[in-house]
């Protein structure tokens, strides 16, 4: 029986062995090296607009359940809602984004859940910290709670709905083995005409003289995760422009490499022996979570082949059951990826601002909707 429920303004107050014995059965980036990463570095931070507000609830003197939370004043970069809260804001001047939020900050991939000790009530422990939220929320004079990105099979989806939160849902990618004995087994689930465009496109990075191949992060040297950040800022400044600053910085990227390691890939392509492109991603279970990547020279093909076709060779090859390739991207869905979904909650506490959040939700569906 939860005895109490104890807020940390920083995961360091939390001690590593006892936030990842909740986390043996999430995503990897519900450790506790990867929120550490996130708020050690600065990337999370109170100037960044997220102060850390994580909730665990004992039994006794041990933690039995963490709920990882960020309270935030506004919702820029929260990815779920589709911009929903930032929109209404400004639509009303009502501070909609002041609450808390459950999320991996800046990865938009559906992992978040609580974190649970395996031998404790589950529900009631969830409930509790459900109403925790409320409580504080309400004596704050908090707008709303958001939770994004929901892991696929958390028991949160059906306490969330029960707790009166409002379910948003995006379009998220994932790609799932099923039972392919090798790449060429798995473009047989291709037409002919998209199957000879994938072998087209797979044949121009060979006949390029590129290798690809998968290496373990606990293999990788220091010089991979210094140059990841690298190719993150290319990418970052080839689509959002030098005026906008990264949500990461060189110290995260160097404490994966310090702490983090154990759990990351790298997706590397070569030419004459010299690294031309790298993706990174986090693997746990038997998934593969794409995350970043970039280019030392723009080759045609080369982002599908070191984020997706290699990657897809690999998992078939290790038996792995899915990739997750990162938020977004059409091109994904024409080479083997799967619409699954995720899920997104915001509960309103303030009665004024449910009302005028609903009737602009009602109003964008009416707009959508078929004719």
């Amino acid at each position: 029986m939860i005895k109490r429920i104890k807020r940390f303004s920083r995961i360091e107050e939390v001690r590593p062995e006892e936030w990842n014995s909740l986390a043996l059965r999430s995503a990897p980036m519900l450790e506790h090296e990867y929120f550490h990463a996130l708020e050690k570095s600065g990337s999370i931070s109170a100037e960044r607009g997220y102060n850390p507000a994580h909730l665990a609830a004992y039994e006794g003197s041990e933690i039995v359940a963490i709920a990882p939370l960020y309270r935030r004043d506004h919702a820029w970069v929260e990815f779920g809602d589709g911009g929903l809260i930032e929109f209404l804001t400004e639509l009303t001047g009502l501070p909609f984004g002041s609450g808390f939020v459950g999320s991996i900050p800046y990865t938009p991939v559906p992992g978040y859940d609580f974190l649970i000790h395996p031998g404790v009530d589950g529900p009631e422990i969830f409930n509790s910290l459900l109403d925790k939220i409320d409580e504080i929320s309400r004596g704050a004079g908090l707008s709303t709670a958001r939770f994004y990105f929901v892991d696929r099979e958390s028991m949160l989806h059906t306490l969330l709905a029960q707790h009166g939160y409002l379910r948003l849902s995006t379009a998220h990618l994932l790609w799932f083995n099923r039972g392919y004995s090798s790449f060429d087994d798995f473009l047989l689930s291709f037409k002919s005409s998209r199957r000879t465009k994938i072998k087209r496109e797979w044949r121009s990075i060979n006949d390029s003289g590129i290798d690809l191949g998968m290496v373990g992060g606990l293999n990788a040297p220091a010089s991979f995760y210094q140059d990841l950040y690298l190719l993150y800022r290319r990418t970052w400044t080839k689509h959002m422009g030098a005026g906008i600053r990264p949500f990461l910085n060189e110290s995260f990227f160097r404490l994966l490499g310090e702490n983090f390691r154990h759990r990351c890939n790298f997706s590397v392509s070569q030419m004459s022996g010299k690294r031309i492109a790298m993706a990174l991603f986090y693997h746990k279970a038997g998934r593969l979570y794409g995350r970043y990547w970039g280019t030392f020279r723009d080759v045609p093909f080369l982002h599908f082949a070191t984020c997706y076709y290699y990657p897809i060779v690999y998992a078939i090859e290790n038996g792995m059951s899915m990739i997750d390739p990162g938020f977004g991207g059409e091109h994904k869905t024409l080479r083997g990826f799967e619409d699954s979904h995720a899920y997104h909650y915001i509960k309103f506490y303030d009665e004024n601002q449910r009302r005028i959040a609903f009737a602009v939700l009602d109003q964008m569906q009416s707009q959508h909707s078929p004719k």
